[in-house]
């Protein structure tokens, strides 16, 4: 059964006073607010997804500088992460849990290939969930703006009614 007083936040009622508006006006402002958060938290997602991108591609760079010309070995290189902090290409590669040739910090020309090859297919598969998560944050900013539509229209219909009574009182 629909009551006041199961709509409850902490198990304590609203103060909204009986009025109807005003119940709906808050519980608009209340899903605004938790549509913020969440809007919040996808776009913090897109922040570290933007920075891993950045450092793959870094590392991306690196392999094919560094890519030996001959048989023999060659380190795979270092690059800097969007914190500041350098580490080696090999370190960044394990740490993100890419496959590295032979588990060494240097490598042949074969190793380099393979090394691009798993960089490119990482970057990839990012790429394509951030383009998944681009999809997710335009439907919560829709969802956003649907929720200030219709606290306008609320306040809109709401100032009307209280004209309309107003005119009829005088």
């Amino acid at each position: 059964m629909f009551s006041i007083r199961n709509l409850t936040k902490n198990h304590e009622a609203f103060e909204w006073g009986g009025d109807l508006g005003g119940l709906a006006m808050r519980l608009q402002i209340e899903r605004y607010n938790i549509l913020g958060i969440q809007l919040r938290e996808e776009l913090d997602g897109m922040k570290k997804r933007n920075d891993w991108l950045k450092s793959a591609n870094d590392a991306l760079a690196q392999l094919r500088v560094n890519r030996p010309i001959n048989d023999k070995m060659h380190a795979y290189g270092e690059i800097t992460d969007p914190q500041g902090n350098k580490q080696t290409v090999y370190a960044w590669m394990l740490k993100n849990h890419i496959p590295v040739p032979y588990g060494i910090n240097s490598g042949s020309q074969q190793d380099f290939d393979a090394a691009i090859s798993n960089v490119k297919a990482a970057i990839d598969t990012a790429n394509s969930d951030s383009q998944m998560a681009l999809i997710h944050l335009q439907s919560l900013m829709d969802k956003v703006n649907q929720c200030v539509q219709l606290t306008t229209n609320l306040v809109a219909k709401d100032g009307k009614v209280k004209e309309n009574v107003m005119g009829n009182i005088r």
